[in-house]
């Protein structure tokens, strides 16, 4: 019983120490900023499909 106590409690701390350093924040390569960069780019590339579907639609029709 005490060393499944002692786990527990090693288990207890270490997830404490975990989430006082950042709880899996640190654990993506990806910074805020390169990721805000990859969602820019992915709009734009979203923006410029449309405006080529619009564009290719307008010249179907003409």
């Amino acid at each position: 019983m005490r060393i499944i106590g002692l786990i527990l409690a090693l288990g207890a701390i270490s997830w404490t120490l975990y989430q006082m350093a950042g709880g899996g924040e640190a654990e993506t390569v990806i910074t805020v900023e390169q990721q805000k960069s990859i969602d820019k780019a992915r709009d734009l590339e979203q923006a410029m499909r449309d405006a080529s579907q619009r564009s290719m639609q307008q010249a179907e029709g003409e």
